[in-house]
């Protein structure tokens, strides 16, 4: 009897490790699979493709006619004309937050450009910070034709700056961007779900851009979005990202404001 248990251990020790050493085989196997694909699609770039799988695909055609009737606003339809004319593209800068990427991975300055006509690129300066850490250089990099203020609100709001403090730097932004007669357009944002100081904050911002005493070109988009726990559908209150339909809406609110809806 102690002989066949002795027999019977020593099978299932065997077992055992074949099983195991089949399973290590076949991790290695995966693992260097794994590593020859990434280093054929470049090392890490192989994740980023994954990652913007989720992304559409911009494809310019600048030999299409111009649209002689794109912009609303004559001053920014004379920019165009001229930048396509010298160029091909006109360059609109986009000052963004890292607020604009959905949960989704989609942006508003990828929705944007994928939007937007086949003779605009849009370039993205990405502020982390509050707007006082804006980088007029970084922009004027961007060789802009048309720069747009994107959401510096949150930032400020998010940073413990006064509304005053965020007012006085967006318009010095405002100024220095435009120094070089490069036209600049103020978004405000979406409302912050059932937060009284926001509002307030916001409401201030809107007051002092949108007056038409100031003659700032601004876009004042709250009363765009629901006002309610609706507006969970459009971003996450949990960490302030746009979810798809946030994006959505936030980039209609941009070409609402820019663009006619008439192409010639």
């Amino acid at each position: 009897m102690k002989n066949l248990l002795f027999w019977i251990y020593i099978i299932l020790a065997v077992i055992l490790i074949a099983v195991g050493y089949t399973f290590w085989e076949t991790r290695v196997t995966d693992s260097e699979a794994r590593e020859k694909a990434i280093s054929e699609q470049g090392g890490k770039d192989y994740y980023a493709e994954q990652d913007n799988k989720t992304k559409k695909e911009v494809k310019k055609d600048t030999n299409k006619k111009p649209n002689t009737n794109l912009f609303k606003n004559k001053t920014f339809q004379s920019i165009y004309n001229n930048a396509v004319k010298d160029k091909k593209v006109m360059n609109i800068t986009l000052v963004s937050t890292p607020y604009q990427t959905s949960d989704e991975n989609t942006t508003v300055k990828d929705e944007l450009a994928y939007a937007s006509d086949d003779h605009i690129k849009v370039n993205e300066v990405e502020v982390s910070g509050s707007s006082s850490t804006v980088s007029i250089e970084k922009i004027n990099k961007t060789k802009p034709d048309l720069v747009i203020l994107d959401a510096l609100t949150l930032n400020d709001f998010s940073e413990d700056v006064s509304s005053n403090d965020h007012i006085a730097t967006v318009e010095s932004i405002y100024s220095a961007a435009g120094d070089d007669n490069t036209p600049v357009v103020i978004i405000g944002t979406r409302p912050e779900y059932n937060d009284s100081n926001f509002a307030k904050y916001q409401k201030a911002e809107a007051d002092y851009f949108g007056s038409q005493n100031n003659e700032f070109f601004y876009v004042n988009q709250s009363n765009k979005w629901p006002n309610n726990k609706a507006i969970e559908d459009y971003y996450n209150v949990a960490d302030g990202l746009l979810t798809d339909r946030g994006v959505a809406r936030w980039v209609t609110s941009i070409s609402d404001y820019l663009f006619n809806d008439k192409v010639e």
